[in-house]
């Protein structure tokens, strides 16, 4: 699919599309890779959703998988779910304003390096947060990075967001953040603001 961005130029043809069970193979083959090459691996504690992704993500309420797709290879993925942070490793307070059913989770934003610098991961973040303002319902779209893996700060710090809090220096060098949702309708790309 060709589409043209708000600045007249063409994007890649590539798909972004809310995943199917027929995508589910290929969501897992990219995460895990991305997980091994930038992220030290699979931990059961924080990526026990990739072994049930459609449990997770496609039979659950309130819950979506997106994915990017080029030639039937997914190159990317996100995905959007309630929030449901731990206290600890995070803060009470963070806890307490994000546990509760207008917020949910960005997660899994995640490209695999030969796709990179394409725009794919900014696509993928609009179309998730137009999902999930519009049909997830939820008003807030929190959302946290590891710092530590090249790229990723710098990539939200130029999207749209918000910092809650920036924990570093702690184990995972974690910084939080809120999408301003009124901000990003600004920023989609035309496809996904056309659905608006």
């Amino acid at each position: 699919m060709l589409t043209i961005d708000n600045g007249g130029r063409k994007m890649d043809e590539v798909e972004i599309r809310t995943a199917t069970t027929a995508d589910l193979g290929g969501a897992v083959a990219c995460m895990r890779e991305v997980l091994d090459r930038d992220m030290g691996g699979y931990n059961e504690r924080w990526h026990q959703d990739i072994d049930d992704l459609a449990t997770t993500y496609l039979d659950a309420p309130r819950a979506a998988l997106f994915v990017a797709v080029e030639n039937e290879r997914v190159l990317a993925t996100t995905a959007v779910r309630p929030c449901h942070l731990a206290s600890p490793p995070n803060p009470e307070w963070l806890s307490a304003r994000y546990n509760r059913p207008e917020a949910c989770q960005l997660v899994r934003v995640w490209v695999r390096p030969e796709a990179r610098r394409r725009g794919l991961a900014r696509r993928l973040v609009a179309e998730a947060t137009v999902w999930a303002t519009e049909i997830g319902e939820y008003d807030t779209v929190y959302l946290h990075t590891d710092a530590g893996v090249p790229g990723a700060e710098a990539f939200w710090r130029s999207m749209p967001t918000v910092e809650v809090l920036d924990t570093r220096p702690d184990p995972y060098n974690t910084v939080h953040f809120e999408i301003d949702v009124p901000k990003i309708g600004a920023r989609l790309p035309v496809a996904a603001a056309e659905r608006r």
